[in-house]
């Protein structure tokens, strides 16, 4: 068995592999997503995200193996890592490198492997996204474009949840920092420095969020925009106080930094907003219809959505007659959740949204109407587009990421229902979306 040596860059390698802080953490879905699509596609039993580390290697997604690491003297893709290309190795019985590894020899008895290195965007190879069959086999062209691309999504994913969780952090350091400068006015001028270095770091975030975006963008190129208008939000605050803070009062400044604190909330939603389109287009080859009952299901939405309805004194009521729909159960609730959602940000205070349904023939008629602001004719006309540019506030400032009405427009269109949107200015809207009834 041949011991792959250390990579040259082996001490930075390591240094770049831990500022993502992932080993030994919980399974995502995200990931678990890539290797579920990496099996099926390719028809392998195996499909792994590795990451190397000093000693081992650590799965954090493992799709058709118990374990979760193994030790890096035996690991295939310590191999890999030296590689900027796809690492194959058709049958390890008769491969000088592996033929006596245990992992060959032993279960899980690899003969082929497939690994694709994951590249950082400083160019460290941290780990593979690979796959591993029990017999022997070649690697189409296909598979090893789409492992590359895959590879690529990993790497993204990673970096988009480094940016969430630094984003967390400094949420938690500016309200720290924000709860000392109300106890004296003595601590304001020290807690203003500070409060000037949590801008900067604010603006460095966003050269790092924007820079994760672009390498997202075969997934969102055409919403990436969208992520400005928070971050705008948070660094003009922050400016305004990094170069005021010593003409304000504290309850100005617990204003401001407020504000900041509910920008930085926003840009996390819209960051989850993209993660979840992102993982609809991998997995809506997956859905799975049954027989589900529509009350239970509006209700449950309704549940989830009350607390926001009542935030803004609005009513919400249904008129659902008990009927069943065949639907994706996870898919249906987005939809339902999404469109309540939209009727919530556009409806005034005072307000009333409405959930009826009706059958019709085979299908069944969904209906959310609100007493909102209404949609504008140029608007309305591109609702559904997701390459067009539709979002516009809600009546209290809200953001939106322009992908919930394309998304709920696919999901219904799987499960072989329309969807179409009626509305007046200053007099209300109302969405409707078909689903078939259960046999």
């Amino acid at each position: 068995m041949e011991i792959a040596a250390l990579p040259e860059n082996e001490e930075q390698r390591l240094k770049s592999l831990r500022e993502y802080d992932i080993l030994d953490t919980a399974q995502e879905a995200s990931f678990d997503s890539i290797t579920r699509i990496i099996s099926k596609t390719l028809g392998v039993p195996i499909s792994l995200v590795s990451l190397v580390d000093e000693q081992r290697q650590w799965f954090k997604s493992h799709y058709g193996l118990d374990v979760r690491e193994t030790p890096r003297d035996m690991a295939f893709c310590a191999h890999t890592i030296h590689h900027d290309e796809i690492l194959v190795v058709q049958n390890a019985l008769k491969d000088e490198r592996f033929h006596d590894n245990p992992l060959v020899t032993g279960v899980p008895s690899i003969r082929f492997y497939a690994g694709a290195p994951l590249i950082t965007p400083d160019g460290f190879k941290i780990g593979t996204l690979c796959a591993i069959d029990r017999k022997p086999r070649e690697l189409s062209e296909d598979h090893r474009l789409l492992m590359q691309e895959l590879a690529g999504i990993v790497i993204d994913e990673m970096e988009l949840r480094k940016a969430r969780q630094n984003t967390l952090k400094n949420n938690e350091v500016l309200e720290s920092k924000i709860a000392e400068l109300m106890d004296t006015q003595e601590r304001l001028e020290m807690q203003g420095v500070e409060l000037v270095e949590l801008a900067e770091n604010e603006a460095l975030l966003k050269s790092e969020l924007k820079r994760e975006i672009a390498i997202k963008d075969r997934f969102f190129s055409i919403i990436a925009h969208d992520l400005k208008s928070p971050f705008n939000a948070l660094l003009g605050f922050s400016d305004f106080l990094a170069n005021r803070v010593d003409k304000l009062s504290p309850k100005d400044i617990v204003e401001y930094a407020s504000m900041i604190n509910l920008s930085s909330k926003t840009l996390y939603e819209l960051l989850e907003n993209l993660l979840e389109w992102g993982r609809f287009q991998m997995e809506k080859g997956n859905m799975q219809a049954m027989p589900l009952n529509l009350p239970c299901l509006v209700e449950e939405s309704i549940s989830l959505m009350k607390s926001s309805a009542d935030s803004k004194n609005v009513t919400l009521s249904t008129q659902i007659p008990d009927v069943t729909v065949e639907a994706d159960r996870n898919m249906i609730l987005l939809v339902i959740r999404n469109l309540i959602s939209n009727a919530i940000k556009f409806t005034p205070s005072g307000g009333r949204i409405e959930i009826k349904a009706e059958r019709n023939g085979d299908m069944v008629d969904i209906s959310v109407s609100d007493t909102g602001v209404g949609i504008a004719p140029h608007i309305m006309a591109n609702s559904f587009a997701i390459d067009k540019k539709t979002t516009t506030p809600g009546t209290d400032g809200e953001i939106g990421t322009g992908l919930g009405l394309p998304l709920c427009k696919e999901m219904v269109e799987l499960h072989r229902g329309q969807i179409r949107v009626e509305s007046e200015q200053e007099k209300g809207t109302t969405f409707h979306f078909t689903l078939p009834e259960a046999a």
